[in-house]
């Protein structure tokens, strides 16, 4: 099984790419030298065809890149939006079992106005391990703990479940957090000191650090040697001259001016000089009768949407020299605003010159802090699935099934959309119960497409043949054919009956309908499952970091404590079937412990009790409150010594009354996914949705009541 490590800047300035590229570098140095497995490299935003180039060239044989992904252009939390993230969690679903690791680059602030909340959910919902990146201003313990203490406030925000360390960039850069002019910049670019040996620092940071330092990347002005072709590329300057070529390494930029005719002799092959349109004529006199031509870095002329046949002939004595010479089409005031936006990120475009950086960059990686991170990662949350991820491999496993469901409710434009949807998808074989007529036109009305494969069972048709079995099965209760008839013309019933006769796998219900309308065909028809007491629910909650099990919060009224018990048994082993395979169950009450007394509290401590005895494999623990249930921190507090330490997954709540009330209320507080009420202990499954379901509620449904089937 692979780990997936995900790359979180915090800062749009810190060399993401980079260090992206150098992590990749840093693992196929590990693959040659350990014949590790290959590895995934999923982008959040499509690299240039420089970097796919360089990387299929360099890392073809053991690197699998996932292109087209870019979030740059998603509005947060879009349909488009959606459409990648699910993406990503299927890539990372199917690549986990081959690769040794999967690296997921996020972005940054200049590339989405969300870039924090779309690395958060990326990084939730894969349950990667998240390596933070951040500039370090200043090489000193000083500036390491004010950082550090940056950090924790921006994971306060964002609580991510697991952070793997952190990666501190560009230390000791002359352009960290400073609002330089781009001739301030260049000039710091040449006349930067050379890097100190900070050995003594580095041992003191990565003893003093309260997460665990990955590297430490002084800032190198070797990479940063910017040349003329760079700046015009950048202004999407028209190149006059291509043969024999000179890129000259630019230290300083002239803007050429009559009064400053003595500046002329200043110039070198380290010099771009910006000439305006109106003063072209009488620079090229100026810079012939002076032979300084031959020693000019780069030229830059203004002003121009094109140029003559005339005016390049004059260039000729400048193009045989290989001077590199550009033309714009703004004038000298709006280059230079363009320039003060010019990017002083590493510039490089030479395949040798990005394998140096890898190297000088992969070496300051802390030696196998992959392989030997389990001990300082940060782990504020623990959960086998997050959300979206639990979401897609309800459909996943619905896929494989491919079960036949029923919808009694088919005149609901609802129930109409997400069956399109499912069939689509291939979620469940789903079957219409209505009049063909009416559903079509229904459909057509709410551009709802309804594929011909998707079959519709009109229920005036087959009503009739079902009247012997409903009278067989309730004959105990007095049913006789007149009120088998007048039972069978409501829908639901007929759908229970079609399902007791298997002629269809499961049902939902409930849109429209009430839960009582629902639960009571399948009651009365399909019955109890023997090995079970009393029919109950449970509703998954999908929260941002985890996905948790509440129940009953729709069926029992008031169960004693008896059924209390078989609720909880019920809503751990449907936790099992559904992949959270360590259900660690919470008996809620108002009370912690022995702290509160009370008929009601001693019907939450029996029902406790009564649990452990039938099922010691179950980890349970009760009365207890829901904030003792939750939060580690208070159940130091509350409960020391509680078997679920803070961490319970499956919360089973006293009565019907607190149950439904507190799942509704933190369903739409927090805006949550919340699929159920998924019911428990029937024969056949049939599920009741929520009349304010939404059409991904309902999807989502029938995934659940596809699984559950035999």
């Amino acid at each position: 099984m692979s780990r997936i490590i995900m790359l979180v800047p915090l800062n749009k300035n810190v060399g993401l790419k980079t260090i992206s590229l150098s992590l990749l570098y840093y693992f196929y140095i590990k693959e040659k030298n350990n014949h590790l497995k290959s590895f995934s490299y999923f982008p959040l935003i499509d690299n240039s065809s420089f970097d796919k180039n360089f990387i299929k060239e360099h890392f073809l044989r053991y690197i699998d890149v996932l292109d087209n992904i870019n979030f740059s252009k998603k509005n947060f939390n879009s349909d488009e939006y959606l459409v990648l993230v699910n993406r990503i969690i299927k890539e990372c679903y199917n690549k986990k079992k081959l690769n040794e690791f999967i690296l997921i680059q996020g972005i940054n602030k200049r590339e989405h106005f969300d870039a924090d909340q779309i690395n958060f959910d990326i990084a939730q919902n894969t349950n990667a391990e998240v390596i933070l990146l951040e500039n370090l201003e200043q090489y000193s313990l000083c500036s390491f703990k004010e950082k550090e203490k940056q950090i924790k406030g921006f994971l306060e925000n964002k609580k991510y479940k697991n952070i793997l360390g952190v990666i501190y960039n560009n230390i000791n850069s002359p352009f960290i957090k400073r609002e330089y002019t781009f001739f301030d910049k260049l000039t710091l670019l040449n006349d930067i000191k050379k890097t100190k040996n900070f050995n003594e620092i580095k041992k003191k940071i990565f003893f003093n650090s309260f997460f665990s330092v990955i590297a430490l990347i002084p800032w190198n002005k070797n990479f940063f040697q910017l040349s003329s072709i760079n700046i015009s590329n950048f202004l999407n300057a028209h190149l006059i001259n291509e043969k024999n070529l000179k890129n000259y390494i630019i230290k300083n930029i002239m803007i050429f001016e009559e009064e400053y005719l003595e500046n002329l002799k200043k110039i070198s092959f380290t010099t771009l000089v910006i000439v305006s349109s109106s003063r072209i004529d009488f620079f090229l006199e100026k810079i012939y009768l002076r032979s300084i031509y031959k020693k000019i870095g780069g030229i830059l002329f203004t002003g121009l949407l094109n140029l003559k046949k005339n005016f390049i002939n004059k260039l000729n004595f400048l193009i045989n020299q290989g001077i590199p010479i550009f033309f714009v089409k703004y004038n000298i005031i709006e280059t230079l605003s363009r320039l003060e936006q010019f990017n002083f990120n590493i510039q490089i475009k030479s395949k040798n010159c990005i394998k140096n950086m890898l190297q000088y960059f992969s070496k300051f990686f802390k030696k196998s802090f992959f392989l030997n991170s389990k001990d300082k990662v940060i782990t504020f949350q623990k959960t086998l699935y997050s959300p979206k991820e639990f979401c897609y491999r309800l459909t996943l496993l619905s896929k494989k099934k491919y079960k036949r469901i029923i919808f009694p409710e088919s005149y609901e434009t609802r129930i109409l959309k997400a069956v399109s949807i499912s069939h689509h998808l291939g979620i469940a074989e789903c079957v219409l119960l209505g009049n063909p007529k009416k559903i079509y036109s229904i459909a057509d009305e709410n551009n709802i497409y309804l594929s011909k494969k998707i079959e519709i069972i009109d229920p005036f048709l087959i009503r009739k043949k079902y009247i012997s079995r409903l009278i067989e099965i309730r004959k105990n209760k007095g049913m006789d054919e007149i009120s088998a008839q007048k039972e069978l013309k409501d829908n639901i019933v007929l759908a229970t009956l079609i399902l007791e006769s298997d002629q269809v796998d499961g049902m939902v219900s409930g849109a429209v309908n009430t839960t009582a309308n629902t639960i009571r065909p399948a009651l009365q028809i399909i019955k109890t499952n023997p090995m079970y007491t009393l029919v109950s629910s449970i509703f998954f909650m999908l929260f941002p970091d985890q996905v948790l099990v509440y129940g009953d919060c729709a069926i029992n009224i008031e169960p004693n404590a008896q059924e209390l018990a078989d609720i909880a048994i019920q809503s751990a082993d449907s936790a099992k079937n559904f992949s959270i395979k360590s259900p660690r169950i919470a008996m809620l009450s108002y009370s912690t412990g022995y702290s509160g007394m009370g008929q009601k509290v001693e019907k939450i401590r029996c029902a406790t009790k009564i649990v452990q005895k039938r099922r010691p494999d179950l980890i349970i623990d009760g009365p207890i409150q829901y904030d003792a249930a939750i939060s580690k921190e208070v159940a130091q507090l509350k409960a020391p010594l509680s078997t679920i330490l803070g961490n319970a997954n499956v919360f089973i709540f006293p009565d019907l009354n607190s149950g439904n009330i507190a799942y509704k209320a933190v369903q739409r507080s927090a805006n949550l996914i919340c699929i159920g009420p998924m019911l428990q202990g029937l024969r056949k499954p049939v599920n009741d949705l929520s009349r304010g379901a939404s059409v991904q509620d309902i999807i989502y449904t029938i995934a659940l009541t596809s699984i559950q089937s035999s």
